[in-house]
């Protein structure tokens, strides 16, 4: 049996356009003598389309168009597996399709009629043969690798989860080198071949990279990761193939992945909104920059246009100084990009403003100056057609979302899942390709400006006194930018409570203000743009409620309650209930069996005894075994009720030999 396997991507929900996308590879497959074609597991629909599914007509516009496909693979004599989410009773469910003799057959929810009745999964792995190849799939190799069904040739796995470059696993190939799968599927003895997704869908990214891996656990067959391909490779039990050399296959690198992953995002996010261009407004800062040279990479230098706002109504000399440099850092990145760059002029707002006046909580000067920003950097948009791009990191996202609601027009930040910090080594990683990011923006002096920068609106946006928001400030600006982000991954990406802060041990009264910020943000953080997730846990995925008022300021040395041990607590105390009861009523029966039987206090105290009751037992058994012989004598002797001068029931002396009163009795 020879299989193919499909690497592409497409646009969410475009059923016509996805549809000629895998006749294409239909074709292709065809042109390779495979028997059986796979597409990724996101391609119809994603894998969290949430309420999507449940629209009456989503899956009949699912199924019209799988069953067009179904007759293109009958023509073309090639077999095709085709997953998508399907809403159930239950919940909703990965299903695959199987598109073969211009049918299109539910694999899991055929399996599931098929053995109504025995209880069975629906998310076991579904089984079918092409080509007298037995195959299964699943949606987690993990956990079906050693509970397959017995006879199976070859493991069709569909990864569903995007990238997180906190776990190589993710990566699809890359993760071979480091991870424990090709142990496993040695151990199995099956061939498994992994369809891996490329591109952007919706929030979840995908790198690509799918592989196929004979029934020794060697890897045969690779496609490239970051492109689209058609890896075509025969499954045969038991014969073996040339392998891949360990050179080719990729090896997992934390900045190269987050790089192109969110390179292909923005990519796919442009062409869904139809956008031909995107702008950047570039500051001279460190995210700014790197969000340019990620539009060129994505786009290409024709398809970008940087914005850079002056702002003359510098205070004193430090300040035009510094606004010099982010001007001069500015026109160098856009220079060395190749992109065009619209120069405004921001008018002086502080005439306008109160913000700065003794005791008057107005619009902070920095605050409006966002704002004017924005506007210049709509209209610009409007006047190019082109999307504009927000810079934002998840550190903004964390500490300051009130402030970037407020100034931001953008409907994408391709940083909104990245920590500043991470800026840093991400930047020099880019260096790499090409050294577009000058030294002065690599320096850790660029990242510890930016985050002084978000602490100041932080602190701001809280509302406190004059006094109280400067002892916050200065408490958050004498820490290391890396001990903040340090804390906020802690607490979002692993959901890690005040006391288990890395923070909280040499500064906590730091650690409950970060935390503090945080929870505040929830409401404004809705209103910032959408972010690619390239992390464990995004905030689209940990939003809280935006009316929450708890915040969790640690338990201060106290024991963790939990509600488990409160439940196994109150079976203990019902359980030796339960045991006293049956202690008193053995109490009761032995008083009431000591006055009928003239037993002493003392004989009734060794009898309640654990000896004395298992004496007790003992003789009761043998009481009960003399019984029963002698019933048997009496029985084998012919005994029968008027033995002991009760009559017969009918009348009868008993003359048939049989004990009458202990039959009926």
């Amino acid at each position: 049996m020879r299989i193919a396997l499909a690497q592409i991507g497409a646009r969410l929900g475009d059923f016509d356009g996805i549809c000629s996308r895998v006749e294409q590879q239909v074709h292709l497959a065809q042109d390779a003598g495979a028997d059986l074609l796979c597409v990724p597991a996101p391609l119809m629909c994603g894998v969290t389309p949430g309420a999507l599914v449940d629209y009456p007509n989503y899956e009949h516009d699912l199924l019209r168009a799988l069953d067009r496909l179904a007759a293109i693979c009958d023509a073309a004599g090639v077999a095709c597996i085709v997953p998508a989410v399907l809403s159930l009773e239950v919940g909703q469910l990965f299903e695959a399709f199987l598109l073969r003799r211009g049918r299109v057959v539910p694999l899991r929810l055929t399996m599931i009629r098929h053995q109504e009745g025995v209880p069975v999964s629906p998310w076991s792995p579904p089984v079918f043969d092409v080509a007298g190849t037995r195959i299964a799939v699943t949606f987690d190799a993990q956990r079906d690798l050693a509970s397959l069904p017995g006879g199976c040739d070859l493991l069709l796995h569909f990864p569903v989860n995007g990238l997180d470059v906190t776990d190589c696993d993710s990566a699809a190939a890359a993760a071979l080198p480091t991870g424990q799968m090709t142990e496993r599927v040695a151990r199995a003895g099956i061939w498994m071949a992994c369809m891996a997704p490329v591109g952007g869908y919706d929030d979840a990214v995908y790198t690509g990279g799918s592989y196929v891996l004979d029934d020794g656990g060697r890897v045969v067959a690779l496609a490239p990761c970051f492109e689209e391909s058609l890896l075509v490779q025969d499954v045969v039990r038991g014969v073996p193939c040339e392998a891949v050399e360990d050179r080719k296959i990729p090896r997992f690198d934390r900045g190269t992945w987050m790089w192109n992953g969110l390179r292909l995002h923005l990519r796919d996010s442009v062409a869904a909104q139809c956008a031909g261009r995107v702008l950047v407004a570039l500051d001279g800062g460190l995210a700014s920059s790197l969000l340019a040279c990620l539009a060129v990479d994505a786009l290409g230098s024709r398809s970008v246009i940087a914005l850079h706002v002056e702002h003359d109504a510098a205070s004193d000399g430090t300040a035009q100084e510094f606004h010099a440099l982010r001007s001069r850092l500015a026109r160098e990145v856009a220079s060395r990009l190749h992109i065009r760059m619209v120069e405004r002029v921001a008018p002086d707002i502080r005439p306008l403003l109160d913000g700065d006046e003794p005791g008057n909580p107005g619009i902070s000067v920095p605050s409006a100056q966002a704002r004017v920003d924005a506007l210049m950097m709509e209209d610009v948009a409007q006047i190019e057609h082109a999307m504009p791009l927000s810079a934002l990191t998840k550190t903004d996202y964390a500490l300051r979302p009130r402030v970037g609601a407020r100034a931001n027009v953008a409907t994408l930040a391709p940083f909104g899942d990245v920590y500043l910090t991470s800026l840093e080594w991400l930047a020099r990683a880019r260096n790499r390709i090409s050294a577009v990011l000058s030294e002065e923006l690599l320096g850790l002096n660029a990242v510890a400006g930016d985050m002084a920068t978000v602490l100041r609106d932080a602190v701001c946006q809280l509302g406190a006194d004059g006094d109280i928001a400067d002892r916050a400030l200065s408490s958050l600006l004498a820490l290391d930018p890396s001990q903040i982000d340090g804390a906020l991954e802690a607490h979002v990406d692993r959901n890690a409570v005040l006391d288990d802060l890395p923070l909280f041990a040499t500064d906590p009264e730091s650690a409950a203000l970060i935390l503090m910020i945080v929870r505040s943000g929830e409401a404004s953080r809705r209103l910032l743009p959408s972010c690619p997730i390239v992390s464990s846990r995004s905030f689209v995925e940990r939003a809280w409620p935006s009316m929450l008022g708890w915040s969790d300021m640690g338990r201060h040395g106290q024991e963790r309650l939990r509600a488990a041990d409160l439940a196994d607590a109150e079976f203990h105390r019902l359980e030796k209930r339960g045991a006293a009861r049956a202690e008193r009523a053995r109490g009761e029966i032995m008083d009431m069996l000591a006055d009928l039987l003239g037993i002493t206090p003392e004989q009734r105290r060794e009898l309640m005894g654990e000896e004395g009751l298992e004496r007790m037992g003992e003789q009761l058994k043998d009481a009960e075994q003399s019984v029963r012989e002698a019933l048997g004598r009496m029985a084998s002797e012919g005994l029968g009720p008027e033995a002991f001068g009760l009559g017969s029931q009918d009348g009868d002396a008993g003359a048939s030999g049989r004990a009458g009163f202990f039959s009926l009795n």
